[in-house]
């Protein structure tokens, strides 16, 4: 087998993939300016999944995919041979509620989907409208005692919904009844994975079709956990890297770890022995690394490979980072 000629580490400038949804807005505009946003739901920052690949925008890898690169450099994520990336990060303009839905389990996946992984997520909280609520979780003990009241139409009195703010993040195993509601922009950081079961869709009608989106009651509740189990809190238990100050890390779990990067003036950072996503939620600045200097500004979205040397973010910048 022929092996790839090795690449420089250096920063993977990331295009984001935006796509419309039923419920989207016109929120992502604060983060890509430049781009026709009315209407887009998501933003696939950082992305492998199926037809909607993220492209490296500049240096020698400008033009291909994320997918693509990981294949032929596996210097830069240092990964076992055949392993599939396993990230997806997105953020989300829910100008109106989504589904209300769930997301299998790794188990759950194999079984239904014929995939190797499940979808579990976090949301970390960007912007959220006056009484703007997420829904998580349900009442119900049982499976049979959700599915009775779906049957009559009392779905709505076994729903939770919780207040959220920005700057929160909130952990969603698979298998997790939930669904941001109206008014609430998110970063998303998932597994690899977009399968998602619907309970209700609000009754809405997609202009695109002049149908209602379908639903899938009966394998949404199979992957449901009865009862709703919360995370452990030190998940989400915020914790100062001492390594680098100005870095928290905010999320601890089997599948990925999320930190926040607090930038005022300067923030130095180690050489890169694990590989990462880095999404740009607010301020500009620069990345420098040995004599290069990148500019960097709100939604942008940069992998930092593994052998990147320590290298230094200036300006006024807050980052969201996400590991495996």
């Amino acid at each position: 087998m022929e092996t790839s000629e090795t690449l420089q580490a250096q920063p993977l400038f990331l295009t984001p993939v935006l796509q419309p949804k039923i419920w989207g807005g016109d929120a992502l505009h604060k983060y890509y300016p430049d781009l026709p946003t009315a209407g887009m739901g998501e933003s696939w920052a950082a992305s492998t999944y199926g037809q909607f690949q993220s492209k490296v925008a500049t240096g020698p890898c400008a033009g291909q995919t994320l997918q693509t690169v990981w294949d032929e450099h596996p210097e830069l994520f240092a990964h076992p041979a055949g392993a599939e990336f396993p990230l997806l990060v997105k953020l989300l303009d829910a100008h109106e509620n989504l589904s209300i839905q769930v997301h299998p389990d790794d188990q759950t996946a194999r079984s239904l989907f014929h995939e190797p992984n499940g979808k579990t997520e976090c949301w970390y909280i960007l912007d959220v409208q006056p009484g703007a609520r997420a829904y998580y979780g349900h009442r119900a003990q049982t499976q049979a005692e959700l599915e009775q009241a779906i049957a009559e139409h009392r779905l709505d009195d076994y729903l939770v919904t919780r207040p959220v703010h920005p700057g929160e993040i909130i952990y969603v195993p698979g298998g997790t009844l939930h669904a941001l509601g109206a008014g609430i922009v998110a970063l998303e950081v998932e597994q690899n994975s977009d399968n998602t079961l619907r309970f209700y869709d609000f009754d809405r009608v997609d202009k695109r079709t002049g149908e209602k989106r379908p639903l899938q009651i009966e394998e949404a509740l199979a992957t449901t956990r009865f009862p709703t189990q919360a995370p452990a809190s030190e998940t989400t238990t915020p914790r100062s890297d001492p390594q680098q100050p100005g870095r928290t890390e905010i999320l601890r779990s089997q599948y990925f770890q999320v930190a926040e990067l607090d930038i005022d003036q300067q923030l130095a950072l180690q050489p890169q022995t694990q590989w990462s996503i880095n999404v740009v939620i607010a301020g500009q600045g620069h990345l420098t690394v040995g004599d290069q200097v990148y500019p960097i500004h709100i939604g942008q979205t940069f992998v930092l490979p593994v052998g990147l040397p320590a290298a230094q973010l200036t300006g006024s910048l807050k980052i969201v980072q996400a590991t495996v």
